[in-house]
């Protein structure tokens, strides 16, 4: 009877043992199976993923295992996360360095801009003296010729006081008119 108590003593210990080993094969697999899932994240349309030498992003479509536990494929280019990161790096400052092309481009035109401007300031100015100087000369030439030829009159013509008093205002009205489209130039009198 002892016989068959140790007997069925060691066939529950094994049965014991059995549903054990059972039981952590089934536990590892949970866990390998997700671990292996974990191990993939999507950032951005990029898969990325990590492994035991380092993370790695899948550059074209990332294609999971139908089998669990199996990792996945990627169907394009696998690159290091340094490599790419390096490689984006250099791209951005060749971007920079165009752009900064571009706008010294731009201080540069607006440079020349600036002195055409300059010089049309200038060429303006002196053309607005000119136009000046040309009114007031053109002035003082029309006053000084009505004076000289009213005043050349015959002095018969102007004998006549009545005649002679027309005439002074007549002059004094042209004079005056002169003045009004003149003004800008002082004009002798």
């Amino acid at each position: 009877m002892m016989s068959t108590i140790s007997n069925r003593r060691n066939t529950g210990g094994i049965v014991k043992k059995v549903i054990w080993v059972t039981a952590l094969w089934f536990a590892f697999v949970i866990v390998c199976a997700s671990s292996v899932q974990a191990q993939t994240l999507e950032i951005e349309g990029y898969t990325v993923i990590r492994g035991g030498t380092g993370s790695l992003i899948c550059l074209g479509r990332w294609v999971p295992s139908p089998e669990v536990g199996k990792p996945g494929f990627c169907e394009g280019q696998l690159a290091d996360v340094s490599q790419l990161t390096a490689i984006s790096t250099k791209q951005t400052a060749d971007r920079l360095d165009q752009l900064l092309f571009v706008l010294a481009a731009i201080d540069q035109k607006l440079a020349d801009n600036n002195v055409q401007i300059e010089r049309l300031i200038e060429a303006t100015v002196n053309t607005q003296a000119s136009i000046d100087q040309q009114v007031g000369q053109v002035g003082e030439l029309m006053y000084d010729t009505i004076s000289t030829r009213v005043d050349a009159l015959a002095r018969r013509v102007l004998a006549n006081d009545t005649f002679k008093k027309e005439l002074e205002k007549l002059k004094q009205d042209i004079l005056a008119d002169l003045k009004k489209y003149y003004s800008r130039q002082e004009i002798k009198q």
